[in-house]
């Protein structure tokens, strides 16, 4: 058994739930949902000490200053360090409470994981860590240049402060070569999946599920167009929409008077998959690009894929690799396309959807449960030097 210290922005899950109804635009869960996977995943046969500065915003957030708690859950330790309003109070009181945590629990034998997009954690960590000689491995979740409202600098900054760690834990071989220039010991994975053991949302008819970034970039207005054209020759259905980091007033422009399109908002990760479980079909209408290809995987596409109902998604190479037909490729974020792909999937009949589900859901559970990434993580622990 390792001893892993975990710096992080995550929280453990019902903490974020509690924290959500504190903001009036919800922070990304995505990185939320990937940390804390992984810790739960870690501690299966590791120690995890979790040292948790959590996302805060003065414009959005009505909570004054986020006192310092603690909180044990088998073999992780959650340690959320008190953060200020005050930037500059912020840093400096951030610092001094990582330092002490560092001196208090870290050992000659720690390994110490850390997020590599943030800013915050990297700079905590390089001067928490000095003079330690503590093996470090880096989790690379996509670029800094992908990150909505950054500057150069702020890429800069990371790049240049990540790229000498022990070890990298990446999501894509484009992140690993971009973090990892040295050639580090390192490990690939497209992501890590819960089993949905979430109890479906009952008494709402057929409909289709989206839930994440509602950013114009990731698709979900194309979505919207799919479906008015969809239901235009076939009635009866609804199509749900949650997420964040949109502009709810450009969301409701665009569904109108709709009713069959439902905007739900930030709903918690219990209540995501609750949606999935229910939907004749989960979608990821995220455009193809290149360069979100290169560095990032869909985390909602794994995620939909344990519903056991059906996936639809637009290509994603990494995903197409690994999970082939097990989901529906939609050929292109069109409308029209998005429009053919709901009709493909109405076409099936009920068994033959099942079908597809339930096996999509064990190849995804064969390759990035928690126990299978526990795994491929213990090994590369081993290759360290």
């Amino acid at each position: 058994m390792s001893h892993i210290i975990y710096m992080t922005t995550a929280m453990d899950s019902s903490d974020f739930n509690e924290y959500l109804v504190h903001w009036s635009s919800p922070p990304n869960p995505s990185n939320q949902n990937f940390h804390n996977k992984l810790i739960r995943s870690l501690a299966i046969n590791n120690k995890v000490d979790v040292i948790s500065v959590r996302p805060f915003s003065r414009s959005l957030c009505n909570i004054k200053h986020l006192k310092k708690s603690d909180r044990e859950d088998g073999n992780i330790s959650w340690h959320y360090i008190p953060i200020q309003r005050n930037l500059f109070q912020k840093i400096i009181l951030g610092q001094t409470h990582v330092n002490d945590l560092m001196k208090k629990l870290a050992t000659p034998d720690s390994i110490i994981f850390i997020d590599t997009i943030n800013p915050s954690l990297v700079h905590f960590a390089k001067h928490a860590l000095k003079n330690r000689n503590l093996k470090i491995v880096g989790i690379c979740t996509d670029s800094p240049s992908n990150i909505s409202g950054t500057s150069r600098s702020y890429t800069t900054y990371l790049l240049s402060h990540t790229n000498n760690y022990s070890g990298y834990i990446a999501l894509t071989s484009g992140l690993n070569e971009l973090f990892n220039p040295n050639n580090f010991p390192s490990l690939i994975t497209e992501g890590i999946v819960f089993e949905n053991a979430i109890e479906k949302k009952t008494e709402l008819g057929k409909y289709f599920f989206f839930g994440g970034a509602l950013l114009p970039r990731y698709g979900v207005y194309d979505l919207i167009k799919g479906f008015q054209l969809f239901e235009k020759s076939k009635k009866g259905y609804k199509l749900f929409i949650a997420g964040h980091h949109g502009n709810k007033r450009m969301i409701e422009e665009a569904i109108g008077e709709n009713e069959n399109i439902v905007f739900l908002n930030g709903i918690t990760i219990e209540e995501s998959l609750a949606y999935q479980k229910g939907a004749i079909a989960n979608i990821n209408p995220r455009p193809f690009s290149e360069d979100l290809d290169r560095y990032s995987v869909p985390s909602k596409t794994l995620e939909y894929l344990t519903s056991g109902n059906p996936t639809l998604s637009v290509k994603n190479s990494k995903l197409q690799k690994s999970l082939g037909d097990h989901i529906i490729w939609i050929k292109s974020s069109s409308a029209k396309n998005i429009d053919a792909a709901l009709k493909h999937v109405v076409s099936l009949t009920k068994a033959e959807r099942s079908a597809l589900g339930q096996k999509a859901e064990e190849k995804v559970l064969e390759l990035y449960s928690l126990q299978a990434t526990n795994e491929k993580v213990n090994d590369l622990l081993k290759r360290l030097s």
